[in-house]
């Protein structure tokens, strides 16, 4: 049967036009027996469009065995290279720097006694100057610079073996000896003196290793190494830094005292 959407008659399914209304009639789906409805489920789902859902796609297993050999062969290659690198540091650790200042026999009590009298003069003379060599500065530490074995938490015995100086343009390598059982290590801080209020102090430029460069920020970090040695010159440092002037050069360093003493 066929049923007019505008009056609701039923018509029979052969009929084109409505049998009250004369308006046309809906077309009979095929396959229909005349008389019996049609059944919802057909008809909504004639034209329902059909989802489908699909499932995310999984690695192939091959795939992802790949992945996890590469990534450990990385991490093993980054191993390699950290170990390669501290063994490196640790050889140029080991090898004395290219140029260290000779050694020097030190000064007779007599000769320090002098120098130290000669800079407690120039301190004290309004517009003083001292001037200095790399020798006989070297020759100086050598005598008053006596230093005891240290031990540290890993029981290894650290022994000292001599405080030098080497000079440079504008600036001045402090170095520290020391011998660790049977090999002797070279540790250098350089400083550079510079004016500090009204007096003179030094900036630490960079440091070493052996043969092992430290960059400047890292180096003020290594500055406490050198305490012993700089406690043993308290005396002389003390005056140094009342100074208003230090130049340096490779041959000899010029401190100079401002002209009025007064303070």
């Amino acid at each position: 049967m066929k049923i007019c959407g505008a009056c609701q008659t039923e018509n029979d399914d052969t009929r084109v036009f409505c049998l009250n209304c004369a308006k046309r009639l809906p077309p009979s789906i095929p396959g229909s027996k005349p008389g019996l409805p049609i059944p919802a489920a057909e008809s909504a789902g004639a034209s329902a469009p059909t989802i489908v859902k699909r499932q995310a796609s999984q690695a192939p297993g091959k795939l992802r065995r790949a992945g996890t050999r590469f990534s450990t062969l990385v991490f093993r290659f980054l191993i390699l290279l950290a170990l390669g690198a501290a063994g490196f540091a640790v050889y140029l650790i080991l090898q004395p720097p290219e140029e260290i200042p000779r050694p020097v026999p030190p000064a007779s009590a007599e000769e320090s006694s002098r120098l130290a009298n000669f800079l407690r003069v120039a301190s004290q003379t309004p517009g003083g100057a001292w001037q200095g060599d790399e020798v006989t500065i070297n020759r100086f530490l050598a005598a008053n610079v006596r230093l005891s074995p240290v031990d540290n938490p890993l029981g290894i015995q650290v022994a000292f073996e001599r405080c030098l100086i080497g000079l440079r343009e504008g600036r001045m390598d402090f170095i520290m000896q020391v011998r660790v059982y049977d090999r002797s290590l070279f540790l250098r801080i350089t400083l550079e003196p510079v004016k500090e209020g009204s007096g003179l102090g030094v900036r630490v430029v960079d440091a070493g290793l052996g043969r092992l460069p430290v960059p400047g920020p890292l180096a003020s970090f290594l500055l406490p190494l050198w305490s012993p040695c700089f406690a043993t010159l308290e005396n002389a440092l003390a005056i140094l830094q009342k100074a208003d002037s230090a130049q340096v050069s490779s041959k000899r360093i010029v401190v100079r005292w401002p002209v009025s003493t007064s303070r």
